[in-house]
Parts: structure tokens; sequence; C-alpha cells
């Protein structure tokens, strides 16, 4: 079985749960069984516009100027990006 999980790239606590379901139910056992888990609070849309917010540099964030002096670009900004709830 380590053979298995090395060549999948997986744990072999994961190989023997799939091949526990195998044993029980066939080859639908390997079928993904979709649904699991908690459902997504916000849509792809917004997902997108915070994975693309994040990745820039927030307003209050000190940058080094060319001079070699400190700035900020909006100085009333925040330094980092907080999740708000």
């Amino acid at each position: 079985m380590p053979e298995i999980a090395v060549e999948l790239g997986c744990s072999e606590k994961t190989i023997r749960c799939w091949l526990h379901r195998f044993n029980r139910l066939g080859l639908q056992g390997l079928d993904d069984l979709g649904g699991q888990g908690r459902k997504r609070r916000i849509t792809e849309e917004e997902r997108s516009r915070i994975i693309a917010l994040v990745k820039t540099v927030p307003p209050g964030r000190l940058r080094w100027e060319p001079v070699g002096e400190l700035w900020a670009f909006d100085e009333s900004g925040p330094s980092e990006w907080r999740w708000i709830l």
C-alpha cells in the first residue's frame, strides 16, 4: 500500500479508505459522492473579487520609494487586509 500512496501522491490512510469503499460498494464506491461538506457562503464571483483584492498591496502599507524614503499610497488606509464580519 505505501507504493500506491507514493504513486498517487496521497497518504496510506486515504488509500485504505478508498479500498474499503471499493470492497464494500464495488466500482460505484469509487465515484465522487459530491455534496459533502458545508455549502459556500459566497458566490464564485465574490470569491474571485476577494482573491484579486488580497493580491493587491493595501493602501496604508509602507513602501520604499526609489530615493530610499518610506511612503504609503493612503496613510489613513489599512496597512494589511483584514476580514471584517
